[in-house]
């Protein structure tokens, strides 16, 4: 599936959706929505208790997203007035390499609101991100890190064509446990 943004349909629920680029206007709810995820689940390596940008600082970040030609943000949120005012439900961020012998390579980091999950929102950010990334004349391969233990995670990148492509074993600490990281990675491009 080709998604482009922007994108607008209805999710898995039926429910309406937009799919778009983040912009410097977002930053306030990014953060909300950053915030809510680490909350949420144990598969960030950000905690709650680390520190975070503040809304200055996260608009400057997402200014240099938009401008760079090898990086991009997209948010998911549910359509409606105020324009630009909705929560953000999910995002998906590729990151390029800054070195010349990097340009090619992206970094992709995804999550979703828990209230979400299920509704097949993950997959559309996915799909867009992917989509972004073939189609981008710089970008030839997609790389991202899965715990271990997120079964759903895995099994969407895995059926995307992502492979694995090494474990880095006890690499998060949270609560007195420790979790894998398993480093997939995907060919987009020559």
């Amino acid at each position: 599936m080709i998604v482009r943004v922007p994108w607008r349909g209805v999710d898995r629920r039926g429910e309406r959706l937009e799919l778009r680029y983040a912009e410097r206007r977002d930053a306030a709810r990014y953060l909300e929505h950053m915030a809510r995820i680490v909350r949420e689940t144990p598969w960030m390596l950000q905690g709650p208790e680390d520190s975070v940008p503040d809304v200055a600082e996260e608009q400057d970040v997402l200014e240099e997203l938009a401008r760079r030609d090898n990086c991009v943000c997209v948010v998911a949120a549910r359509p409606g007035p105020p324009p630009g005012r909705q929560p953000i439900l999910g995002s998906v961020t590729l990151l390029g390499g800054r070195g010349r012998r990097t340009r090619h390579a992206a970094e992709l980091a995804m999550g979703v609101q828990q209230d979400a999950w299920g509704a097949g929102i993950g997959s559309l950010l996915m799909e867009a991100a992917l989509t972004w990334a073939r189609e981008s004349p710089i970008l030839s391969r997609v790389s991202l890190q899965v715990f271990s233990d997120n079964v759903v995670a895995y099994n969407l990148y895995r059926s995307r064509g992502f492979v694995d492509e090494g474990v880095m074993e006890r690499h998060a600490k949270w609560d007195g446990r420790y979790g894998d990281l398993i480093g997939m990675g995907l060919e987009v491009g020559p």
